[in-house]
Formats: structure tokens, sequence, C-alpha cells
């Protein structure tokens, strides 16, 4: 029996999949044949979470969650399903091809624009508009997030398939505002009284903020509708 396990890197993507609170760095069963796992922002903990779903017993792997686009065919809601990933070393690692086919053709029946494209992975935050350009234009990539090379490395490493299903938060002309990134706590968490601080000091961030709470919602809906497909991965 295949036994998936999602690495997810925040509270509010996991609220795409179950409404369990999990904490952080223990998984949790969301089904017979799913368990996730809270692992906190960047490769680190994401790795980490990986290695900890994969001593539970789980033989498959997924990298859930958002992601920023690099090109300006993505908008926020649409739907990225990488058939490799750019790690931030330069390797280039593939996600499982039999698996990534029965997630396009349950994701092709979905009303959000989608993307196979590559996917970059980060050591951190991308953030500006300038700062994407250039990613796009070192790695090839359409996308980027923080924890999918992380989770494709382990995946290898331990001989598992991988697959990697991410929503656009931010499109590739989105900032994200200063304010936010100061108010990020280690794990990717956002300390509300920080973030109230720094937009007290910088109240024309707010409507950036809004802006990016929009995507965020965008692509959480794009999260969900992709959710049945978890429980019918096809066979390896």
């Amino acid at each position: 029996m295949t036994r998936i396990g999602l690495v997810v890197a925040l509270p509010a993507e996991c609220r795409t999949l179950t409404r369990r609170r999990p904490r952080r760095g223990e998984p949790v069963a969301v089904s017979d044949t799913l368990h996730l796992c809270l692992s906190g922002s960047g490769p680190d903990n994401a790795e980490k979470a990986a290695h900890r779903l994969a001593a539970e017993g789980c033989n498959a792997l997924i990298s859930w969650g958002c992601a920023g686009a690099l090109r300006g065919h993505l908008a926020s809601g649409d739907l990225v399903l990488p058939t490799e990933i750019a790690c931030a070393d330069g390797t280039v690692l593939p996600t499982h091809p039999d698996w990534h086919r029965g997630a396009l053709r349950y994701a092709e029946t979905l009303p959000c624009k989608l993307s196979t494209g590559r996917l970059a992975a980060s050591d951190g935050v991308i953030h500006g508009r300038d700062a994407k350009r250039a990613l796009a234009a070192t790695t090839g990539a359409d996308a980027v997030d923080m924890e999918s090379g992380a989770i494709a490395r382990t995946a290898t490493a331990l001989k598992l398939p991988v697959l990697v299903i991410r929503a656009i938060a931010d499109d590739a002309a989105t900032a994200i505002p200063r304010s936010v990134l100061d108010a990020l706590d280690p794990h990717g968490n956002t300390r509300l009284p920080r973030l109230m601080a720094h937009l007290a000091r910088r109240p024309s961030e707010i409507p950036d903020l809004i802006r990016l709470a929009l995507a965020f919602r965008a692509a959480s809906a794009t999260l969900r509708a992709m959710r049945p497909h978890l429980h019918a991965p096809g066979k390896f």
C-alpha cells in the first residue's frame, strides 16, 4: 500500500488539507494512506520533515503548498506541477514521471491555469521583481519555493517517488512587503504584533499586504481543488 507523506511548510497551507492543527515536526494522519508533517519554512526544516515522514512509514513524498511566480504568464491561483526541480546547488532533480502524469490528468479538469515547467528551489525568500527575473534567467524556472528541493533530495536519497504540488501566491510582478518579511519568525510564521508595528511605520505597504492576502486566498482555493487527487495517486 502506498502511504503518502506531505511536507507542508506553514499552518495556513495545512488548512487546505485538514482542520487539525498539527504540531511542527510531528507527522499526523489525514487518512489511512495520507500523512502530513508541518515543517516550518526553509530547506532545513523541509528535509527534517521528509525524513520524519519516511521514518513513520511513508513511501512516497509530496511537496505541498504555495510558490512564487518567476514569469509573467503565471498569476495568483495558478497550479504548478513541475516535472523537475532546480536545486540551489545547481542540481536538477525530476519528479516521478508516472505519478506526475496522473496528477496532471486530474489537474487538467480544474478551471485554473496549469504549469508543468521547472521549479526553482531557493534557500531564502525571493521577494523582489528584479530578484525573480534574475532567478528565472539563471534556472529556466517558472516558479520558486524554499522546500521542494530539499524534499526531492531526500526522496532521491531514500529512493522514494516524489511529486510537487504548488499553487502560485505572489506573481512575478509582486514584491512581498518589507513589513511582512521583517515580521517572520525563523519557521516562516508571521508574528502579528511585529507586523502591526511595522505597518504603523510603513502604512504605504498596507495595499500590498491586502493584495498578498488575496493572492494567498486564491492559491489556497486551488490547493483545496487539487486535494481529492491525493487519495488516488496511482501505482508506482
